[in-house]
């Protein structure tokens, strides 16, 4: 007599494919650790899509992981453009230091574009404060304080007074 087992699916593969909000975490999180270059990119595109998925956790650990490569302007990169997925106000305050912080060069040119760029996305609500501030800030390159300033006056920053 033969028995046909049916195959238990995990909870986040779903008729529609994988559901990012139901999947685990942790194999992401180690991916993005990772010393291998292609793990880490995979891990990073991962817990973007989790971030897309409303995985606050996610996010929250790309916070942190920007943190870890201070000077590493690659992987910097990576991140900036994962943490593009998460607008929050924590994200706002942690591409302001890093626009403060980092100076402009061949090399961080990359990296303090795509800042700039998520906070373009970012809803404005989010990102006034803060992007008025650095338009005038003299520790962020004169080159993106102009890209701000331009930020500033394409978004009606102004006040009405």
């Amino acid at each position: 007599m033969t028995t046909h087992s049916r195959k238990v699916l995990p909870p986040w593969f779903t008729s529609e494919g994988i559901d990012l909000s139901l999947c685990p975490i942790d194999n992401v999180l180690r991916q993005a650790l990772s010393a291998d270059e292609q793990q880490f990119r995979t891990g990073c595109t991962l817990l973007k899509s989790m971030c897309c998925s409303g995985r606050t956790e996610a996010g929250v650990f790309l916070l942190g992981l920007l943190k870890r490569h201070p000077d590493d302007y690659g992987r910097l990169l990576i991140i900036a453009d994962a943490l593009s997925a998460f607008p929050c106000q924590e994200t706002v305050e942690l591409f302001a230091s890093e626009l403060r912080r980092v100076k402009g060069s061949s090399s961080t040119r990359a990296y303090l574009r795509r800042l700039i760029e998520a906070l373009e996305h970012f809803p404005i609500a989010l990102t006034e404060a803060t992007v008025r501030r650095l338009a005038v800030d003299t520790l962020v390159g004169p080159r993106f304080r102009q890209r701000l300033g331009a930020l500033v006056d394409h978004h009606d920053y102004h006040d009405d007074a």
